[in-house]
């Protein structure tokens, strides 16, 4: 934390480095709140028995974990948390690039005929270590689980009912797991499917599914990446899988252990996997057709794309209202570049009021059918939950005061904001929300 804390101030001085310290104890207060809860969050006893009786016999998974010099109790662990899955229809790969033949791997693989041992790259690196899982996997499905980590004991089965569905790519929801405390902490309760977000940061993450032949499809793992070999697999899969194939399961069902010289530990001990995110981003775009400068945020891991593709100013519709005093520079030319997607369809900034409090960063329904102004009353200096206040990202609804839209949707202007945006969503084009552009409300 400490290590963290001083990484942020000399990078982004000590007014940012205030407000990141704010967001910081209000995910603490989170965590002590999420200890209290984890247990009647977790799948009952009752339950998990339910499920192992039903022996259902649906899609294969292929569990996929890269292996190099492992601790031995993590890895122990590791593997119990996959051979006591409620869902038996699995095979969990170890694929071993240590440089000597790692007598712990190959022992654990004889303890469950689930279990396969495959030699790896001997320091081949994680990606070359992936892709000789990915290659030895049998399965429909195959799932990515880091060697030191854990899995829910429900955590195949819930995929497998999704991939029997028609899915294509699933994820879940995750936390930390503290070794040194014995903690669960860091709930991640994460969006839905959004491409531009996954852009800024992996947050797909853990755990992550996707059908095999779609996975081999998309090159498998790139070792030009490595550190961020995931993300830009990630990337690849959903690009190929469609958003209407891609699966959320709003469960926590993985857990990332923290421990000395994991990234969930300590950032700074894999810095280079940032900078890969950025090149994997980078280079993902580039395929697409698409000219950018991907850069880093104020928080590592985190990255704002810059779209230098020409936008032609008669192709779009800029709204200011009068009542609002533009607090960036440049405003439109920023909102207006992330029209180079051809699939937005209008883009929107982010209103404040007095006292630096949020007024709207886009809109979004709640449970209960209410539209809700994302963030509002916050102080926008804040990163907001997982930083997501301060990322592009798609959503329901932007306000119509301060937006661009394409020429072609002038005719859905018609309305208040959310139905304005729910009709250019039924046309087939994404509603963004930028909050790097900043809108107030003049007194």
């Amino acid at each position: 934390m400490i290590r963290r804390a001083f990484d942020y101030l000399k990078r982004n001085g000590a007014g940012p480095a205030f407000f990141a310290a704010a967001g910081y104890a209000g995910r603490v207060a989170a965590d002590i709140r999420y200890g209290l809860t984890l247990s009647s969050e977790r799948t009952g006893e009752e339950e998990l028995e339910r499920q192992r009786k039903e022996n259902r016999n649906g899609v294969k998974i292929s569990v996929l974990v890269p292996v190099f010099e492992p601790d031995p109790v993590y890895f122990a662990e590791m593997v119990k948390s996959v051979t006591g899955q409620t869902y038996g229809n699995f095979e969990l790969i170890l694929a071993d690039g240590s440089p000597a033949q790692e007598l712990l791997a190959t022992r654990i693989a004889k303890e469950d005929p689930r279990i396969r041992y495959v030699r790896g790259i001997p320091g081949g690196g994680i990606s070359d270590n992936s892709n000789t899982a990915l290659s030895s996997a049998e399965g429909d499905v195959v799932v990515l689980l880091d060697q030191d980590d854990l899995l829910e004991p429900d955590a195949l089965y819930r995929m497998a009912e999704c991939f029997d569905r028609g899915a294509d790519v699933v994820y879940t929801d995750e936390d930390k797991y503290d070794t040194g405390t014995g903690r669960y902490i860091s709930p991640y309760r994460k969006r839905d499917f959004d491409p531009l977000l996954l852009l800024s940061n992996n947050y797909i993450c853990h755990l992550f599914g996707v059908r095999t032949r779609i996975a081999r499809e998309a090159g498998g793992f790139n070792k030009r990446f490595d550190g961020a070999q995931d993300h830009d697999l990630i990337l690849r899969c959903c690009d190929l899988a469609g958003d209407d194939r891609i699966v959320h399961i709003k469960r926590i069902l993985y857990h990332w252990r923290i421990h000395e010289g994991s990234t969930s530990g300590n950032p700074m001990a894999k810095v280079y996997a940032y900078e890969s995110g950025k090149r994997a981003v980078r280079n993902f775009l580039r395929e697409k057709g698409l000219d950018t400068e991907v850069c880093d945020t104020a928080h590592r891991g985190f990255f704002r794309v810059i779209y230098r593709d020409p936008v032609p100013k008669d192709s779009y519709t800029l709204f200011v209202d009068g009542r609002l005093k533009p607090l960036t520079p440049e405003y439109e030319e920023i909102l207006s570049s992330v029209l180079a997607r051809k699939e937005v369809g209008i883009v929107g900034a982010r209103i404040t009021g007095r006292g630096k409090r949020i007024v709207c960063s886009g809109y979004e329904k709640d449970n209960d059918g209410r539209v809700v102004s994302l963030f509002a009353g916050m102080d926008r200096r804040l990163p907001g939950y997982m930083n997501l206040a301060e990322l592009v990202m798609e959503t329901q609804a932007v306000s119509k005061t301060a937006c661009v839209v394409r020429n072609e949707l002038l005719d859905c202007m018609d309305g208040d904001s959310y139905r304005v945006c729910e009709k250019i969503r039924k046309r087939g084009y994404r509603v963004v929300i930028d909050p790097k552009v900043v809108f107030e409300i003049k007194r």
